[in-house]
């Protein structure tokens, strides 16, 4: 018996109030934080060859660490990557992380998202 059930077995053996199961979440002035999400950013990422060797098609792979407890990184933190450099392969990021991946492959993840983001945000003023 945890200390929650404890105190609501107590008031209503004791007082004769029956408090609920869980306790009410206080409801916060800024609301929940919501983790950016766009699936066309997603889809344009996939249109693009892989960032670590060049083959399509590629997937939309997560690499951000603005992701909180039990949320996701953001959908603009992604990059290309074929399945073989995303997940599958040896020398994928899911199986060596994100500084393994990084040396292996010669990539800056943090400079190719920011450049990813400044194309989609502002495709007016593309630098090559």
């Amino acid at each position: 018996m945890n200390n929650w059930q404890l105190r609501r077995y107590l008031m209503r053996e004791i007082h004769g109030v029956d408090i609920p199961r869980k306790p009410v979440k206080k409801a916060s002035v800024l609301g929940t934080p919501k983790t950016p999400r766009n699936w066309k950013y997603k889809a344009w990422i996939r249109t693009l060859p892989c960032a670590a060797c060049g083959h399509t098609p590629s997937e939309a792979a997560h690499t951000g660490s603005d992701g909180g407890t039990s949320l996701k990184a953001s959908d603009y933190s992604c990059v290309p990557l074929c399945c073989d450099c995303h997940t599958l392969g040896p020398l994928s990021y899911h199986q060596l992380g994100r500084e393994e991946f990084e040396l292996r492959h010669d990539l800056d993840l943090k400079a190719l998202v920011k450049r990813l983001n400044r194309l989609w945000f502002d495709p007016q003023n593309r630098v090559a």
